[in-house]
């Protein structure tokens, strides 16, 4: 009984020996960062490891039997083999391995000590390798960037010479879309701008499609999408940049539409006056009558007020003539009338009329009204012609047109001479000379013709307003 007892407690005290051993070994191994740990802290397998850290072998198999000899020389090898190191040297003594050498860059420098930890019976790294220093001037990085530059160009060419092609393909097509589009419109749009709008936005959405295929065939996807969905936006941008460009190409479209005027009409817009020249996209170019050229916006065209004298045929003209109280006036009246009605130029539909129209110091002013057609006739040559009959008329009736009555001041009075002896009749005044009767045009009124066909020849050479095509011809 008492020997049982004795081995017992001797068992007992063993168990109790192997087991502190056992607890100070596993603090021991507690306390110790294994191979593992310092490999992450090296590499950045942590959280706040470098990105662009080297990756790392999980485990380097060496023989079963480790020696420090071994392991120097499989590390060796291992760094010669990689090239990134300038003399590299590894030194292993009782598991510490010491590398020592230069390193090209530094992520290379820590991939080497995460190698080394990971060894089979490395228990520390001491590592002793320099990271070497780049010169000043060093273009290797922008070679190598060229050089990959290069390899992807060559990789993507194909793609580029297809996306091309697709482009170029997509111009013609659009170009004979907008062609087929005018072609079709001709007989439904009178306008020609209008058709050729119309045809240049058919153009333009066939090219764009062909550009956003060119662009998902050679890989720029993201591109293409940028691009449709900025069109929208660059048009805006345009819009405000290009504003009165933009609103004088309008203008143009609504001038072609509404024909408020044709080419040879005489117009007036904001105080310029003239025949019509032509019509673009960008102004409208007029005449004037004395042969100089005016180019005004269409917008400021079309927003003003435009007087279209050629509008209608017919145009109404008017002058004063004065005749002395002691006439009368209704045979004035008649004598005008007579002029007017026989009067070439003049119409009878609506008809002249004279009309008294106040009373002077010394005359009684009648205004004469007439029509005459301003498709044949000048207005200008028609009104010499008129009043220079009128003239004729009156005086040949004998109506007197005095002048206004001026009075005159003697400020050193008025010097009188006495006569002795006065003549026993007044001496008698010469005779009057009949007048000749006049023709109804003169060698300076010409024809009587419109000034709009001897304008438009006289400014026909005008290089000015050719290249463009004109909207209202």
């Amino acid at each position: 009984m008492s020997r049982s007892i004795v081995c017992f407690r001797g068992l007992l005290f063993v168990l109790m020996l192997l087991g502190g051993v056992g607890a100070r070994t596993a603090v021991a191994q507690d306390d110790t960062p294994t191979a593992d740990d310092i490999a992450a802290e090296v590499t950045g397998d942590g959280q706040e490891g470098d990105k662009n850290a080297v990756q790392v072998a999980d485990e380097v198999q060496v023989d079963p039997i480790n020696s420090d000899q071994r392991i120097e020389t499989r590390l060796q090898e291992i760094m010669e083999a990689t090239g990134w190191f300038t003399d590299p040297e590894v030194k292993v003594d009782r598991g510490v391995a010491f590398l020592s050498g230069t390193s090209d860059t530094k992520s290379h420098r820590d991939w080497a000590e995460a190698t080394a930890i990971k060894t089979s019976d490395v228990v520390a790294v001491v590592n002793r390798l320099k990271v070497a220093e780049l010169p000043l001037w060093n273009f290797a990085p922008a070679i190598a960037s060229l050089k990959q530059l290069g390899r992807e160009t060559t990789g993507v060419l194909p793609l580029v010479l297809v996306a091309l092609a697709v482009a170029i393909l997509s111009y013609f097509l659009a170009r004979v879309g907008a062609g087929l589009t005018r072609w079709f419109t001709r007989s439904r749009i009178d306008s020609s701008l209008l058709r050729q709008v119309v045809g240049n936005v058919v153009g333009v959405l066939i090219f764009i499609i062909g550009v956003y295929v060119a662009l998902r065939v050679s890989g720029l996807t993201r591109l293409a999408v940028t691009l449709l969905g900025g069109t929208g936006l660059v048009g805006l941008a345009l819009g405000f940049a290009f504003r009165d460009i933009a609103e004088n190409y309008l203008a143009s479209i609504l001038i072609s539409l509404n024909h408020p005027f044709r080419v040879g009409d005489l117009i007036e817009v904001e105080g310029a006056k003239g025949f019509v020249r032509k019509v673009t996209t960008r102004g409208t170019v007029l005449n004037t009558l004395d042969g100089n050229q005016i180019q005004m916006p269409n917008s400021t065209v079309y927003k003003g007020k435009i007087i279209n004298y050629t509008a209608t045929p017919l145009s109404r003209r008017d002058f004063t003539v004065g005749i002395g109280f002691e006439d009368s006036i209704v045979e004035a009246q008649e004598f005008v009338m007579s002029v007017l009605d026989d009067h070439i130029g003049v119409v009878n539909d609506p008809a002249p009329i004279a009309i008294v129209e106040s009373l002077g110091s010394a005359t009684v002013n009648l205004r004469v009204y007439y029509w005459f057609d301003q498709t044949t006739h000048s207005p200008l040559k028609v009104s010499s012609s008129v009043i220079r009959l009128v003239k004729q008329k009156l005086t040949e009736a004998g109506i007197s047109m005095p002048d206004e009555a001026r009075e005159l001041v003697f400020p050193r009075g008025v010097p009188v001479q006495m006569v002795e002896q006065l003549p026993a009749a007044p001496p008698a005044l010469p005779e009057k000379s009949q007048p000749a009767e006049e023709p109804t045009t003169s060698v300076g009124e010409g024809d009587l013709g419109a000034e709009q066909t001897e304008v438009l020849r006289a400014t026909e050479d005008d290089e000015t307003v050719e290249g463009e095509a004109n909207l209202i011809a």
